[in-house]
């Protein structure tokens, strides 16, 4: 729509922006100054004049300072109304705009939060400078109308649907270039009924922790939307690199801040009769617990610490830990408490701890150890243990100290003398369970043996 210069419409346009809504306008098809046109002279709309092939103006475009961008304006190819694969070919700046609403819808599509005034900022940053042929306007207006070339920024996400023998490419904006800051893509791949998505990452490099893909089974829309994984960092730091989908739907998104960008990811799509089998590794955090025996207790911890897939564990299982007495025996120096070793874990737990007592009695003796195995003992077949063993050694921080009960002796000649040493605890009920000697060394002085 373009007529002679109205205030009306202008304060519409206004009343727009400032509500945030960006408005694309054509600048008008009578080869004049577009400030003298409405809406095109609106100050907050953005602008569209036309080009024409080989880089040139379109013949009866609009130019001026109210000018914001140029886009193609002759011979566009559009669709037609006629029948559903028909299309036409058409001039003027009213289809130079659609394709700068076309590109704004883009730019929303990757951060939605940006403003009117960003999306023009964006616009300009994109655009081809300096490559149109101004030849054909009035040489007055040649400094003012800005020499701008619409350049259309690639687009990310959509619905993809995909066949069984077909392999389907996503990838991050910009690809393998570093993708865009504060960017939302979304794509939802479907296969056919009874299939399962399947997605696998080729590349993948996002700033660690705020950048990242999720995916998820079922649509944004879903309420009963599940999440399937997280991914962010490097790829020779991620534990899989493959995925499927719980069902014959899988969305994914791609999520970017406005800090630190990367080269992002490439992925490859194709649909599976059947799921790839989730092999879930389960061990103990350590391989060696050191623990006080007046501290009373030590903490033992089993962990899923790395899938196979990125698709969350769907069934239940569960491992036992066992002890085999060594140095130390259960009861006089620790509690195992075989009601409490056996661990379950469903379908969101991580990680199970539990506590082994330990025994302070008192008694001065060397430390202690034993050792703690893992076993599986679910009905899965698809559980496979990493860190199976480690080593609990207790500390024994009892203390013995010995001396001699005196440090002066005083002896008539030809009479004994009785030098007594004495075994003194820092407990005063404390034993002592190991060997040990007392050496007495004589030195001459004065007198003579």
């Amino acid at each position: 729509m373009t007529g002679g210069y109205t205030q009306s419409v202008n304060d519409a346009i206004q009343a727009l922006y400032k509500s945030g809504v960006p408005v694309v306008v054509a600048a008008g098809n009578y080869a004049s100054d577009a400030c003298m046109w409405s809406p095109a002279s609106a100050s907050n709309a953005i602008t569209v004049a036309g080009s024409a092939e080989g880089d040139r103006l379109y013949s009866k475009t609009n130019y001026g300072s109210c000018i914001d961008i140029f886009a193609p304006g002759h011979n566009v190819q559009g669709a037609n109304h006629m029948c559903s694969d028909c299309y036409q070919f058409k001039s003027g700046t009213s289809f130079a705009a659609p394709l700068v609403s076309g590109a704004v819808a883009i730019l929303l599509q990757r951060q939605p939060r940006l403003t009117p005034d960003q999306i023009l900022y964006q616009l300009i940053s994109l655009s081809t400078n300096n490559t149109l042929d101004t030849d054909s306007i009035p040489a007055n207006f040649t400094s003012s109308t800005p020499n701008r070339l619409l350049f259309i920024p690639e687009s990310c996400g959509g619905k993809l649907s995909i066949g069984l023998q077909s392999v389907i490419r996503i990838e991050s904006p910009n690809y393998p270039l570093n993708y865009f800051k504060k960017t939302v893509c979304k794509w939802l791949i479907t296969g056919p009924l009874n299939t399962y998505v399947r997605i696998s990452f080729t590349n993948f490099s996002t700033e660690p922790f705020y950048d990242r893909i999720e995916l998820y089974q079922g649509t944004s829309c879903d309420p009963n939307i599940t999440q399937l994984a997280t991914l962010s960092g490097k790829r020779d730091e991620l534990a899989f690199t493959q995925c499927d989908s719980l069902s014959n739907s899988l969305l994914v998104e791609f999520r970017t801040d406005s800090l630190i960008s990367d080269t992002g990811f490439r992925a490859n799509i194709l649909v599976a009769q059947t799921r790839q089998k989730q092999t879930v590794v389960v061990g103990l955090e350590e391989s060696t617990y050191l623990v006080n025996e007046d501290e009373g207790r030590v903490k033992v911890c089993v962990a899923i610490s790395n899938l196979h897939t990125c698709c969350p564990v769907t069934h239940n299982f569960s491992v036992t830990l066992q002890h085999t007495p060594g140095s130390a025996t259960v009861g006089s120096d620790y509690i195992f408490d075989d009601r409490r070793s056996t661990l379950q874990f469903g379908t969101c737990d991580k990680r199970k701890c539990f506590f082994i007592g330990t025994v302070n009695n008192h008694q001065v003796e060397t430390d202690e150890s034993f050792t703690l195995t893992l076993v599986n003992n679910s009905f899965e077949s698809d559980i496979e243990l990493a860190m199976m063993s480690a080593n609990v050694t207790i500390l024994d921080d009892d203390v013995a100290s010995v001396g001699l009960e005196h440090t002066d002796y005083s002896v008539e000649e030809g009479q004994e003398v009785r030098v007594c040493a004495r075994l003194m605890t820092s407990r005063g009920s404390c034993t002592v369970s190991f060997p040990f000697s007392v050496v007495v060394n004589t030195e001459y002085g004065s007198g003579m043996k």
